[in-house]
């Protein structure tokens, strides 16, 4: 008998024996075969097959090259090499890929033993066969998604770093090895401190002790590079816990922040110089919100407030607790103006202590965001009152001079006219006393004309030398004076005149006081309450009304009667001309409203008046405060 009949009717024998065993395998999904490697048949595959490769048992049974065909042919070499290995009587365990009946590529594990005889010739091959597809697929999967991961953890913008339970360096990525200038290879197995200096070690020390505990932080930390510079991080800390709680280490995720640190001291400095220059500037400066509270304010806003107000300026106050009740209507309409793009600016003036004026430049501004929507105001304050003061000065000596030539014009009329006359009648009558035919009472005669008209010069004369004291006064220093204590002072000294005439005095004083010449206001009161008595209706007695009003900026005097009235139509040019009179039934030389203009003038106010005949006369003088 041949070798080849006696290895056939070995696995006839074989199969017998185990026929049970066989029914087992064919009820499993993996494939279990034997294969005569003398005669290169298959001798036995479990039914798995159908499964795994799409092909029945009698088909790999009928065709001894079935296997090798459903070989992906990039893989065939992997089994065209398994033939040395199981002469050798070696075991082969191998994977490669095989194409389904259905054109579907699957991944098969073959574990083969080899049978040699009693020469040592390889005579049969027993071996399984497993569908390790999915498990192919789930490793591919794992390796992309670990490929992915690694990729993201190495283009990262961020450092990544973890360190083990001992503060040992187990993992850096390429950006946090670039922060700190080493390789990863170089930080690998480095202390965390090792990149640190002794401050920054002792601060270090206690965020671990933190992290041992659980503790999740976002720190911003100074790092030594490798050089030895100073680089600035902001690191996300997490510890790393195992599944029993303990503590295996932390990971943290570090940004380097060394630029946005400079620039922060950067503008931490402009800041500072900034705020030397807001604090130290001559205006004031109040910034706040669309909601009108408060955001910032310099030195110079806080000192105005407890000047002006009493009040310290607070961030996060509303501006409305810093105007008076009555005044916030006029801000607010102000605020509604600037919030449309308009600038808003205007002087104001406040009476010192002293008396004297503190005049203030105020501006009111809007701030937009980029889209051009209303973030909030500025409200700037400047002291202007050396300025102003000048101005006010230079409006003076202006006015003054213009008084002046108003004064000399006057003057040369009242010397061409008023001291012409006297002379030439002097001079006409002395000549008259040469004549030697002028008998005794001719001479009288001559010589009480003389006397009359030296006389006549001399009220003139007067009359300039009170002029003159009047633009004099205007020197006078100024004082608080109130109104009342002027009008009781000249009904006392006209009393008689007062009780006679039963004149009537009706005052109201809205404003009580004003700062000005003392002197200057008894005069032009004395002098318009003079007139009203002096030209008051036959029958009627004198009713004089006199009011004070806030204006502005100014404070308004109304002095209001009910006697004859002028006729404004006829005489209003020459209504305060000196020696101007308009009512010859009464005794006057015309001086009292050209005193009352020259005085109001002098003191910085104007006048006017209303007037009709029969109804009495209204004088208006408003002075500015």
């Amino acid at each position: 008998m041949s070798v080849q009949e006696q290895t056939f009717n070995d696995i006839e024998k074989l199969a017998a024996l185990h026929q049970d065993l066989i029914l087992f395998f064919n009820t499993m999904d993996e494939v279990f075969f034997s294969v005569d490697t003398i005669n290169l048949r298959v001798i036995q595959i479990s039914n798995g097959c159908e499964k795994l490769y799409g092909h029945k048992a009698c088909e790999f049974l009928e065709n001894n090259r079935l296997w090798f065909e459903l070989i992906h042919p990039d893989d065939r070499h992997i089994v065209a090499e398994e033939d040395e290995i199981l002469q050798r009587g070696e075991k082969v365990n191998n994977q490669y890929r095989i194409i389904h009946k259905d054109q579907s590529i699957r991944w098969v594990e073959n574990k083969i033993i080899p049978c040699l005889d009693e020469t040592g010739r390889l005579a049969r091959i027993d071996g399984i066969a497993c569908d390790i597809t999915a498990r192919k697929e789930a490793e591919e999967k794992h390796r992309q998604s670990e490929a992915w991961y690694r990729q993201i953890v190495e283009s990262a913008q961020e450092g990544i770093w973890t360190i083990d339970e001992k503060e040992k360096t187990n993992f850096v990525n390429q950006k946090m090895a670039d922060i700190l200038g080493y390789t990863p290879q170089e930080m690998m197995g480095k202390e965390l401190y090792d990149f640190m200096d002794d401050e920054g070690k002792a601060y270090a020390i206690a965020c671990m002790e933190r992290r041992r505990r659980g503790s999740k932080e976002n720190l911003d930390i100074r790092y030594k590079t490798k050089n030895g510079e100073d680089v600035w991080a902001n690191i996300s800390a997490n510890p790393i816990i195992d599944e029993t709680g303990k503590y295996k280490g932390a990971l943290a995720m570090v940004t380097d922040i060394t630029q946005r640190k400079l620039d922060e001291e950067a503008l931490k400095k402009s800041e500072a110089n900034l705020r030397t220059v807001f604090d130290n500037t001559d205006s004031s400066y109040i910034l706040f919100d669309a909601e009108m509270k408060i955001v910032s304010f310099n030195t110079l806003a806080d000192k105005y407030s407890i000047q002006q107000n009493g009040k310290k300026l607070e961030v996060g106050k509303h501006i409305q607790g810093y105007f008076t009740t009555e005044r916030w209507p006029f801000v607010k309409e102000l605020l509604d103006k600037v919030a449309k793009g308009e600038i808003i600016s205007y002087e104001i003036s406040y009476q010192r202590g002293d008396g004297t004026t503190q005049w203030h430049n105020v501006r009111w501004l809007n701030v937009k965001e980029k889209n051009n929507q209303n973030w909030g105001f500025i409200l700037t304050n400047k002291d202007i009152t050396e300025a102003k003061t000048a101005a006010l000065e230079r409006e003076r000596i202006t006015a003054d001079l213009i008084q002046h030539i108003k004064d000399l014009e006057q003057f040369t009329y009242i010397i061409s006219h008023n001291l012409r006359a006297p002379v030439a009648n002097i001079i006409g009558l002395s000549e008259m006393l040469m004549e030697e035919d002028l008998n005794q009472a001719e001479k009288q005669e001559v010589v009480e004309r003389v006397s009359l008209s030296i006389k006549n010069m001399d009220v003139v004369i007067q009359d300039l030398n009170y002029i003159l004291q009047a633009r004099e006064l205007s020197s006078e220093k100024k004082e608080k004076v109130y109104f009342a204590d002027i009008i009781n002072a000249i009904k006392t000294s006209i009393n008689n005149t007062v009780v006679g005439k039963k004149v009537s005095f009706n005052c109201r004083f809205d404003v009580d006081s004003i700062f000005s010449i003392k002197s200057y206001l008894y005069s032009i009161f004395y002098n318009l309450s003079s007139n009203s008595i002096k030209y008051c209706k036959t029958g009627v007695a004198p009713d004089i009304t006199i009011e004070t009003h806030q204006l502005k900026n100014k404070v308004e005097l109304r002095f209001k009667d009910n006697g004859k009235g002028i006729d404004l139509h006829k005489n209003a040019a020459e209504l305060f001309g000196l020696y101007k009179r308009f009512d010859t039934t009464t005794e006057g030389k015309g001086m009292g409203l050209f005193m009352v203009k020259t005085q109001v003038e002098a003191i910085g106010g104007t006048i006017k008046v209303k007037s009709k005949l029969g109804e009495g006369t209204e004088f208006i003088i408003r002075f500015a405060v």
